[in-house]
């Protein structure tokens, strides 16, 4: 059976969860719409115990399911709160590229730790000054070889810890004024000047294999000034044509309020979906599943759900094979001795980043 035969179009959509406990109202609607991915917040992070049975109770009825969160360090640290914060990147901008692979696989291991697959990050936007963007302290330099070589580091990093990495924000929000979260945020550079925020991703894609796509609008990309996410000339042209990428395309949260102008949460992922996202994100209105799964499922979008499968498919076989790798490294290094887990691997992974906090700062004095 192809990928895309065995693919309902409840894959192509990655949930956030209301709290620390699968319910049994929340259970029911997942395994009626089988989403594609679960993204872990704060607000499902309680205690080490706590999250390894919600991380158990989603693998037995998703066994599939990519497991996710943002947990790129800094102000996005979804998981400080159980192993211990991770450097913010903009500390890891002013370090070598061996301390974003140290960081980078620190939390990689903290992720392995609950089972967690994914890790949306790095973010490979430049640093133009911008305040208002939410992006402060997250950028990895101003300059795009810095922001590649470290950002590469840090992906390595992930990798070797068994976790994959996703690029974000493509086509790069370093120049918007505002923050998606809450508002549209336009960005009125020119095609030239756009196309040096791209050459992260030229550079580091084939690495990453996945990208996040962002909610800002780009006049000089997209005539039609459509968000990023919703619009076919920046994934389809840009990221398939232009850069080439044959990867896994993921829209960003599509409840921000950047995009609520363009439908509601239903009408949103159609859109990017069509657009070329492989995968939209609905991180908060879990009620609104079967409808999107309902729209994604519609005849007209036959072709995307077979590309979409294809490419979820490659990235699901990545994926378990930086799981593979890492814990066959593990066992030669350490015959015998497999990953560690529990209380004694939730202590070794704090006492590392403690470690690499204290050298990094260190270094800054």
């Amino acid at each position: 059976m192809s990928a895309a035969a065995g693919a309902g179009a409840g894959d192509f959509v990655f949930v956030g969860i209301p709290g620390p406990r699968l319910d049994r109202a929340t259970a029911a609607l997942l395994a009626a719409s089988r989403p594609g991915g679960v993204v872990l917040f704060r607000r499902n992070l309680e205690t080490p115990e706590q999250l390894l049975e919600l991380v158990a109770g989603l693998r037995r009825l998703l066994p599939d399911a990519v497991l996710a969160v943002d947990a790129e360090g800094g102000r996005v640290d979804r998981f400080s709160g159980l192993v211990g914060p991770a450097p913010p990147a903009s500390l890891l901008a002013r370090r070598p590229p061996a301390a974003a692979w140290q960081a980078g696989r620190w939390i990689a291991r903290a992720l392995r730790l609950f089972d967690v697959d994914l890790d949306f990050a790095p973010v490979v936007d430049l640093d133009r000054g911008e305040t208002g963007n939410a992006l402060d302290g997250r950028y990895l330099g101003g300059r795009e070889a810095a922001v590649t070589r470290r950002a590469r580091a840090f992906l390595r990093g992930l990798h070797a810890g068994g976790v994959g990495g996703c690029l974000k924000h493509f086509p790069g929000l370093g120049a918007a004024a505002d923050d998606t979260h809450h508002r549209t945020s336009v960005v009125r550079l020119s095609a030239a000047a756009l196309a040096l925020h791209r050459k992260p991703y030229a550079a580091l894609l084939p690495l990453a294999g996945a990208a996040m796509i962002a909610h800002a609008v780009y006049p000089a990309l997209d005539p039609e000034e459509r968000p990023a996410s919703l619009s076919p000339p920046i994934v389809e042209d840009l990221l398939r044509g232009e850069l080439g990428f044959d990867g896994l395309a993921v829209s960003d949260d599509l409840e921000m309020e950047a995009l609520g102008a363009w439908g509601d949460l239903p009408v949103r992922a159609e859109a990017a979906f069509a657009a070329g996202c492989d995968v939209v994100l609905a991180c908060a209105t879990t009620a609104a599943l079967p409808a999107i799964v309902a729209r994604l499922g519609r005849p007209r979008h036959a072709r995307r759900r077979r590309e979409a499968a294809r490419r979820l498919a490659a990235f699901r076989r990545r994926l378990r094979t930086l799981r593979w790798a890492s814990d066959s490294i593990s066992l030669l290094r350490e015959p015998g001795a497999g990953a560690s887990s529990g209380a004694d691997g939730v202590q070794a992974v704090r006492e590392g980043l403690a470690e690499l906090a204290r050298d990094l700062h260190e270094e800054e004095t």
